[in-house]
């Protein structure tokens, strides 16, 4: 398991999407689509960018949802984390 680059494989391979959305009372969310849970760990994920970015949030299915927007701001932590910046678009409504 010590000679396994499958995650790193995976991190350059995986198109995340970025989106920010609108719930109850217009709280801003935003949204990380495109990762898979067989080969992340998706809640150790969650906690990672929420200690970072000071706020809540929550995984459900394959989807990380943190409250607040914070479309430009999880870019440079996504890239420290291996994603590389131009597998990460961001979309707009």
């Amino acid at each position: 398991m010590d000679l396994c680059i499958c995650e790193e494989v995976a991190k350059t391979e995986t198109r995340l999407k970025v989106e920010l959305q609108r719930r109850k009372f217009g709280k801003p969310y935003t949204v990380i689509r495109g990762l898979d849970p067989k080969e992340f760990n998706l809640k150790e994920m969650a906690v990672i960018l929420k200690t970072k970015l000071a706020c809540g949030g929550t995984v459900k299915g394959d989807t990380i949802e943190l409250q607040g927007n914070h479309e430009y701001r999880i870019i440079p932590l996504l890239e420290k984390m291996g994603f590389e910046s131009d597998s990460i678009d961001v979309l707009k409504r």
